[in-house]
């Protein structure tokens, strides 16, 4: 199992590294109306970010996806937005998913888009019914030439400015297994995107509806096999969990750094902050969450990429390790920088970010529902 840097992916990591330090710079064009960094989602698709895991017949680099992870831990480390990575996670995993099942007709029609200045979705939850698949409303109906969608997704990752997503629908003629996956294009007739909806936090990642109203399709663009749907979304899902865990150690450790920073410079009770244990302990637990959810990841993306039946519940468990340590993190970086910690600025920004990594992408509870039915596989 890899579990460090190859000498090529540590040049990605630092190459990606600088990268991230300028989408950090282009977000100043950014308005509040207007929050996405539409100028580093530029920059980072012109260095080839996207292509690094896709095989050079679709105009990939024909890398694997350790490369990827390893651009993606180095863009992580300076981009200082997590809602740009979030937006990033949503799109690698339509890219991915493509890759997998999709058909060549597919991936010789929606990978360019994918790979050059498109944005990627994927519209699974609905009102009522969350992250239940069970409760998706959605559905393909048979006309004369082929399907109608109808439905409304809510709350999706991209969708105010996706410009190809994959969509989770039913084609009740199925019978019970009627779960199938679409690739649209959000340009098509009778679909209605956006606008974005005002969170707590990460909101330079767009989140909003997609609505269906009799969205005419056919069979070229139903991914992979009619009623497979949930194997397959289950496969996809299983990156963007992993990934969650991924970032969470490059993206704290600028604060963590900064923080040591600061207890060897402030005071209290006549020595350093440093110097009092339960400084020190605080330190030491932001220091283990981010190894320790560094190294699941590394292991839940061994497990998913050869197949291992205990990919789901690894990934699972690098998303849980990853989102809750981070929750414990910026608390702990808010009591060590005291009342400057609580006051609107870095720290409150980096609070809000965090909280919604605990929902984003299936909650936590959703993570631990999904690790114990795994036990009894």
């Amino acid at each position: 199992m890899n579990l460090d840097w190859n000498h090529q992916q540590h040049e990605l990591r630092a190459r990606y590294a600088h990268i991230g330090s300028i989408v950090r710079e282009c977000a100043t064009a950014a308005t509040e109306d207007a929050p996405f960094n539409y100028e580093g989602w530029k920059r980072v698709s012109e260095e080839g970010f996207w292509r690094l895991s896709v095989p050079e017949q679709y105009g990939g680099l024909n890398g694997t996806w350790w490369d990827f992870a390893a651009a993606l831990e180095g863009l992580a480390s300076t981009v200082a937005d997590l809602g740009f990575l979030l937006s990033i996670i949503a799109h690698v995993g339509c890219i991915r998913v493509l890759l997998e099942h999709g058909s060549e007709s597919q991936k010789l029609r929606y990978l360019p888009d994918f790979l050059e200045l498109g944005i990627g979705a994927t519209a699974i939850t609905e009102e009522g019914g969350g992250s239940d698949v069970a409760r998706i409303r959605t559905r393909a109906t048979r006309h004369s030439h082929g399907y109608r969608i109808t439905g409304k997704k809510t709350h999706i990752t991209n969708a105010p400015i996706t410009t190809t997503f994959v969509l989770v629908g039913r084609i009740p003629e199925l019978g019970a297994h009627d779960i199938t996956l679409f690739l649209l294009s959000s340009s098509m007739k009778g679909i209605v995107v956006g606008p974005d909806e005002k969170m707590f936090g990460n909101n330079s990642s767009p989140t909003g509806d997609i609505t269906l109203r009799d969205v005419e399709i056919d069979d070229t663009h139903i991914l992979g096999a009619k009623g497979n749907g949930l194997e397959i979304l289950y496969n996809t899902i299983a990156l963007d969990r992993l990934l969650y865990g991924l970032i969470a150690a490059p993206y704290i450790t600028p604060y963590l750094d900064e923080a040591l920073a600061f207890i060897h410079h402030r005071h209290a009770f006549k020595k350093e902050l440093a110097e009092h244990e339960y400084v020190q302990q605080k330190i030491v637990d932001i220091k283990m969450m981010s190894e320790v959810s560094r190294y699941m990841s590394y292991a839940a993306l061994n497990k998913l990429i050869t197949g291992d039946r205990e990919a789901s519940a690894l990934c699972s468990m690098a998303k849980l390790l990853g989102t809750e340590g981070m929750v414990t993190a910026v608390l702990h970086l808010m009591q060590l920088f005291g009342h400057s910690g609580y006051m609107e600025g870095q720290i409150t920004q980096l609070t809000r970010d965090v909280l919604g990594t605990r929902i984003a992408g299936g909650t936590s509870d959703i993570q631990r529902i999904n690790i114990f039915n795994r036990m009894h596989d």
